[in-house]
């Protein structure tokens, strides 16, 4: 057979193989990891983010880095994925995730580089994600959803990097009302935090921000002349268009005489005002429209006193629905009594350049509002992004009932059993469980790095900490740079937000360690950031 070589790609296709290949990936994840490192933790630092419209944001939420981060390196992008991922579906603790994958690929790449082959290392990161998980299961603290205190201190502990940690007592007790609220006993909380809806009044401080025991809509009334406020209102909710109905072919109508004119005009008032009736013998005062109102009924009903909002978008509707306790109904002619809904009170306001709606006084809502109030446009959009993370927290922790101690106490205490545990493995799967502790222990290596403590001193000093199954929740607290009892300190996370750390960390370092080579289609972008 001869040496010739056969050619299968196209000419321009690039190839970067085995090694090089690995640590152009690794290199590109790795940099990401540190655009975000030192943001976390109650002493990170923030970033600037300047669009190409040079609309300039400050934040420290890793979330809300990544988002703005244009990023080429196909890797890099798929950590970013990771980090989206957990955002979705626990609402935190996205830096600490990119911070562990990044953690767990660079020391794989030394693994590497010392002559191991990646399949060992792969096998050990799964022996190592499975034993922590399993230790997660075993030592983490059971509470119930009346457990407040715990869900208080979750909420603290997940403000303490943001920019509202200054009011993180007023901010925990105000978001954990609202979960309680629209929380039931069925489960998926989480699903539901969309159900508090989050409004920014720029004006006053965020001290002044407040609960609403119903729901805002930005929606102005249909006409001027309706009324600015409606006591023990009456709601009906409707999809259907409040016109006269138009012909869908073209037609002619024949007048005679002006006579026919009139009869032919008053014909269009009686739909109206049949229209009208149903809504005056049920006792309406209120109508919530997703489809149009025409000036004309605006007027009627203006004149009778009903306040009307038109064009309702489905996620106001339903918010609406959920708060006041109303049916949604197509066809008026079957509108009834007990497709009402019921609110105390009805308020049109405006709140800086947008008209709002507001209901309050619903009976046991299951929608509710939270008005944020600040001095500038920043501060109330780094409150509002915190804040939702914080409420997602909340009803993720009523889910899933478990919680562990933060402040770099649970991957501390991974980081020591699962050493233990590399002892109980023979062959070169036992460097790759050892390099996945050494992995974990990232995280509290950056909360102490951040924080300007001695890095070497401080973990070391953890890691002696450390001695029993008792002292387990012994972890960093960087507000008083000591060292402690985490979990009496009231610095509490998700277990299930390690959880998904773990999982996703170690099969993202997994598959990115089986990729031995990477090709490049002709006119593709170049690898890099």
């Amino acid at each position: 057979m001869s040496n010739v070589p056969i050619i299968i790609l196209k000419e321009g296709t690039e190839e970067v193989r085995e090694k090089e290949a690995r640590k152009q990936n690794i290199t590109a994840m790795v940099a990401i990891a540190e655009t975000v490192r030192s943001t976390l933790g109650p002493k990170g630092m923030s970033k600037m983010l300047v669009d190409s419209l040079g609309d300039v944001t400050i934040t420290n939420d890793g979330a809300e880095i990544l988002k703005n981060l244009d990023i080429e390196n196909i890797a890099a992008n798929m950590m970013v994925n990771v980090a989206k991922s957990i955002d979705e579906d626990i609402g935190d603790g996205t830096t600490s995730a990119v911070i562990f994958s990044a953690a767990l690929l660079n020391n794989a790449l030394e693994l590497v580089e010392q002559g191991i082959h990646p399949r060992p290392i792969t096998h050990g990161y799964k022996l190592a994600a499975d034993k922590a998980l399993s230790i997660i299961k075993e030592i983490s603290i059971k509470i119930s959803s009346d457990d407040d205190e715990v869900l208080k201190n979750a909420a603290k502990t997940a403000m303490n990097s943001k920019d509202i940690a200054p009011l993180k007592d007023f901010f925990a007790d105000l978001a954990l009302k609202a979960i309680k609220q629209i929380a039931d006993e069925k489960g998926n909380n989480f699903a539901k935090v969309s159900n508090v809806k989050i409004v920014k009044a720029p004006g006053k401080s965020l001290k002044d921000t407040e609960l609403i025991n119903g729901v805002y809509t930005q929606k102005e009334k249909v006409n001027a002349m309706m009324p600015v406020s409606i006591k023990d209102a009456r709601i009906a909710v409707i999809r259907r268009k409040l016109d006269v109905k138009k012909t869908e072919f073209d037609a002619q109508v024949r007048i005679s005489s002006p006579s026919d004119i009139q009869k032919f005009l008053d014909q269009e008032d009686k739909i109206l005002l049949d229209y009208l009736k149903i809504f005056k013998d049920l006792g309406v005062n209120m109508v919530v429209n997703s489809s149009d109102i025409s000036d004309k009924f605006g007027a009627y009903l203006a004149k009778e006193g009903i306040a009307a909002i038109k064009s309702v978008g489905e996620s106001d509707y339903k918010s609406i629905l959920k708060a006041v306790g109303a049916k949604l109904v197509d066809d008026l002619t079957s509108l009834s009594e007990d497709d009402l809904g019921f609110a105390e009170r009805i308020h049109f306001e405006k709140l800086g350049d947008d008209e709002y709606t507001l209901f309050t006084g619903c009976k046991n809502p299951k929608s509710v509002s939270i008005l944020i109030k600040g001095g500038l446009d920043k501060i109330l959009s780094t409150a509002e992004v915190s804040l939702n993370d914080v409420l997602s927290v909340i009803a993720k922790i009523i889910d899933t009932k478990t919680v562990v101690a933060g402040g770099g106490a649970i991957y501390i205490e991974l980081a020591k059993r699962i050493r233990t545990y590399a002892n109980e493995i023979s062959g070169k799967e036992q460097l790759a469980v050892n390099a996945f502790a050494l992995a974990l222990e990232e995280i509290p290596k950056t909360l102490i790095k951040n924080a300007g403590l001695a890095e070497i001193e401080k973990l070391t000093e953890l890691r002696a900490a450390h001695k029993t199954d008792d002292d387990k929740w012994v972890g960093i607290d960087t507000i008083t740079n000591t060292i402690g009892d985490n979990y009496k300190r009231g610095i509490v996370e998700p277990a299930e937000l390690i959880n998904h750390i773990i999982k996703s960390g170690s099969e993202l370092a997994n598959l990115i360690l089986r990729v031995d080579r990477i090709i490049s289609a002709k006119g593709s972008r170049p690898e890099g950031l």
